[in-house]
This record gives C-alpha cells, sequence and structure tokens, in this order.
C-alpha cells in the first residue's frame, strides 16, 4: 500500500490546502483527527488541476445528499468509493481553533 498522503486545515480555517491524488481510480479512505469543534467533514474536488470551483461528492444512493465522511468531535475514518477526479480539498462545517492533519490512504 502507498503511504498516506497528509493533508492540513490550518487554525482557523474551514478549507484545506489543495492535494493530488496519485491514483483516483482507486478508493480512498480519510482518517479524522480529534476535532477541537465538532465538524461535519466533506471531500471536495475540482477537475483542474489546484483551481476552484471546488465541488461537494454526493451520494451513490440517489438520495441527491452530500456525501459525508465524518460527523462529529473525531476521531473517525470515512471513505470515498470513487473519487470523481485526482485533485481535491477537505472542507470543515466550521473553522478549527488548532492545526488539524489528516490523512488519506489510497485502497486497493
Amino acid at each position: 500500500m502507498p503511504p498516506p498522503l497528509y493533508v492540513t486545515v490550518a487554525s482557523g480555517q474551514n478549507t484545506s490546502g489543495t492535494f493530488a491524488l496519485a491514483d483516483a481510480s482507486r478508493p480512498v479512505a480519510i482518517q479524522v483527527p480529534s476535532l477541537s469543534a465538532a465538524s461535519e467533514v466533506r471531500l471536495q474536488f475540482t477537475t483542474t488541476s489546484g483551481t476552484a470551483p471546488f465541488q461537494d461528492v454526493f451520494r451513490q444512493d440517489g438520495s441527491g445528499t452530500f456525501h459525508v465522511v465524518a460527523s462529529g468531535p473525531g476521531p473517525a475514518f470515512g471513505f470515498v468509493q470513487k473519487p470523481p477526479t485526482p485533485w481535491g480539498r477537505i472542507w470543515l462545517a466550521g473553522s478549527q481553533s488548532d492545526v488539524r492533519t489528516f490523512a488519506l490512504y489510497s485502497l486497493r
């Protein structure tokens, strides 16, 4: 298994910097750390490397709702079966009082 990709959300922010998955055809697990404020965590993706607009991933069950990776104070693991593109970021519903580091794992 390839090493994890570490992504941080800066103190006082609710989005991470951008990341690029090595292989977007593989499922991705995200390790959510303990959060200073309980929050909804989503992965957002864009069609062009590192540029907006970023879009939320929708659930595959046809419900028309966003795919929430985790919700609450953490720690938690979440899962995205098929990332739509390799370029993404992490979005939190609320800002954090400290830097938070998330780990993305490419699965088989």
